[in-house]
């Protein structure tokens, strides 16, 4: 019998100057890709690039929303390949793929891409199923 789960929401945030800093701040990552725009343009990403975390934000929000929380329950499990870097004004969209049974537990995969399409990363979502939220 197939069973009816609520849809994976899309979130979208846009990423600042002011994000890379505040998160540079609470991790203590001054790395200069991340904070000299002169260094970061002497790298392979020609410029300033965010924070792999900052990128995961999307992806999070999404994960809670669907849950119906504000949080990540512990027992969620989220594997993340990380495929492209998050620039300063890219606004990151997390969608997610068709919700699938999975030896008693529930699994998704996501995406989280720029405004381009370009592909930031891509993450293999798995939920118990007893917090799987029905439609």
């Amino acid at each position: 019998m197939s069973q009816a789960w609520k849809p994976f929401p899309s979130i979208t945030h846009v990423v600042g100057r002011a994000e890379i800093d505040r998160y540079a701040e609470l991790s203590g990552d001054y790395n200069p890709i991340h904070m000299d725009e002169a260094a970061a343009a002497a790298t392979q990403f020609g410029g300033v690039i965010a924070h792999g975390p900052i990128g995961l934000q999307t992806l999070f929000e999404a994960v809670a929303r669907w849950l119906g929380g504000d949080r990540i329950p512990p027992s969620v499990r989220i594997d993340v390949a990380y495929r492209g870097p998050v620039r300063i004004g890219d606004a990151v969209t997390c969608t997610a793929g068709e919700i699938a049974d999975h030896a008693g537990d529930l699994t998704l995969q996501a995406t989280c891409r720029n405004q381009d399409g370009g592909e930031i990363l891509q993450a293999l979502v798995v939920v118990p199923r007893h917090l799987a939220p029905r439609a």
